[in-house]
């Protein structure tokens, strides 16, 4: 077992057939006995770890330095986007369905090819999984988190059910937008869009120069994140999705 992912939900004991598992306390290693009979503490593992964390620690603010873009320019981060209500996945069916039925296990966290589930910190959903788009967008084409739930959290569905789900809408956000705050073209989130909800338009049809910049078609977007993965602005994408109460299909 991995003791540093169990909840504690007792998923596991409930489906053992066998009554192979139970609840108890890990067992202390043995250490070395002084000939007064007083443990003599181990200082080689002490050492090790103690070396470990300074090395680790050298190579994060190695890694932190070289963030720069050919030596000119910092590379920030992207930062998760402020919903006001959280992406599930899709399976979910509804954000009270989920609430009610998921023990945080973390299985689909765990088993998400793109690294879009994560714990949420919200003290109301704490640990349960949401969604966020900084490392990844969730792929039509995959339904791992489905295949794992043991609560009936996340129900399974099909490639084809995924495909035509809607789990939120992307909103577009003029002042983040490159177009707006950088002058220049992007159309990315146009460009990658799988369902093709997203077209680029003019920002003033009266003036055939003006930039284009995009506009989401609610009724066809099914929440996937691609655009707010790939979109260029920093820290916050332009483009981001708002999560849906009740999923519906298109």
């Amino acid at each position: 077992m991995d003791y540093t992912r169990c909840v504690t939900c007792g998923n596991c004991l409930e489906k053992c057939n066998f009554g192979a598992l139970h609840y108890g306390h890990p067992r202390a290693s043995a250490q070395p006995v002084k000939s007064d009979n007083t443990p003599t503490p181990d200082n080689t593992r002490r050492a090790f770890l103690v070396g470990a964390a300074i090395v680790g620690a050298d190579v994060a603010l190695a890694q932190a330095a070289k963030k720069v873009d050919g030596g000119l320019a910092v590379i920030q981060d992207k930062k998760p986007a402020k919903r006001t209500t959280p992406v599930l996945p899709p399976g979910a069916v509804s954000a009270r369905h989920f609430a009610q039925h998921c023990t945080a296990c973390q299985l689909c966290v765990a088993k998400c090819p793109n690294g879009v589930l994560r714990p949420s910190s919200d003290p109301m959903r704490l640990m349960q999984p949401e969604m966020s788009f900084e490392r990844g967008a969730c792929r039509p084409e995959c339904v791992e988190c489905s295949t794992v739930c043991p609560a009936g959290a996340i129900k399974p569905i099909t490639v084809e059910e995924k495909s035509s789900t809607m789990v939120g809408h992307a909103v577009w956000v003029k002042s983040n937008c490159v177009v707006i705050a950088d002058g220049v073209n992007c159309g990315n989130c146009a460009r990658h869009c799988p369902t093709g909800a997203i077209m680029m338009v003019s920002s003033n049809p009266d003036d055939d120069t003006a930039p284009m910049v995009p506009a989401v078609n609610s009724a066809m977007c099914i929440g996937c994140g691609t655009c707010e993965y790939v979109c260029p602005a920093r820290p916050f994408s332009a483009i981001y999705v708002e999560g849906h109460e009740m999923h519906s299909q298109i």
